[in-house]
């Protein structure tokens, strides 16, 4: 298992080593994130296999909704430092014992990221064909 540090993202912070981001307010308050926002945490691992470790475990978390127990606030949600840590860490307790499982299910959420990649690439290409379309049919 591992011991992740978990602070809050400053714009103007300098952050070595492995690391990545989560959401910490709105309704998508959990998302892992490789860039940066200004209502983020920033997750600071040992390893660079320790970050994918926890990355992919946090992105789980999130697509299953695990966070949204979690959120607190009633106009702007948004989730404690402490009770993300205690959720990541209770995943990570459950997927200690499961690596090759972890690692089969991390790979397969790598192909369908490369395919919605592909897809958001050509749906912006049809995009673009209709706007010339379009445009050729109003100038002749």
């Amino acid at each position: 298992m591992s011991n992740f540090k978990m602070i809050t993202y400053r714009p103007e912070g300098v952050y070595k080593g492995p690391h990545f981001f989560i959401l910490n307010k709105g309704l998508n308050s959990g998302k892992p994130l490789k860039k940066p926002c200004p209502n983020c945490f920033v997750v600071c691992c040992n390893s660079e296999t320790e970050k994918e470790s926890l990355y992919w475990i946090v992105y789980s978390l999130h697509q299953g909704k695990q966070f949204q127990i979690s959120l607190v606030g009633s106009v702007i949600p948004f989730i404690r430092k402490n009770d993300l840590i205690k959720v990541i860490k209770e995943a990570q307790k459950r997927t200690y014992s499961k690596p090759k499982a972890v690692q089969k299910t991390v790979s397969s959420l790598l192909q369908l990221e490369q395919q919605e990649e592909n897809y958001k690439r050509i749906q912006a290409s049809i995009k673009q064909l209709k706007q010339v379309l379009v445009h050729q049919l109003i100038k002749s």
